[in-house]
């Protein structure tokens, strides 16, 4: 029961930290991570081609790290 409890505080705290970021990195991790879509759906209802996001999805996962303490 603990380690659910764990695994809800720190879904929570990532869901947190992701709102810290500017977007359109946030809604990029957001639907990826939270959402789980793919890239290739976050770049088409974000109408970005596939590299693009690709790219993105690379500077908000170094956003990310920089936040996380």
């Amino acid at each position: 029961m603990n380690s659910i409890l764990e695994e809800k505080n720190n879904q929570k705290n990532i869901v947190e930290q992701i709102k810290n970021i500017e977007q359109p990195y946030r809604n990029i991790l957001f639907a990826v991570y939270i959402q789980g879509k793919s890239l290739v759906k976050v770049a088409s209802d974000m109408n970005y081609s596939y590299v693009d996001i690709c790219r993105k999805h690379g500077t908000a996962l170094n956003k990310f790290d920089e936040l996380e303490i």
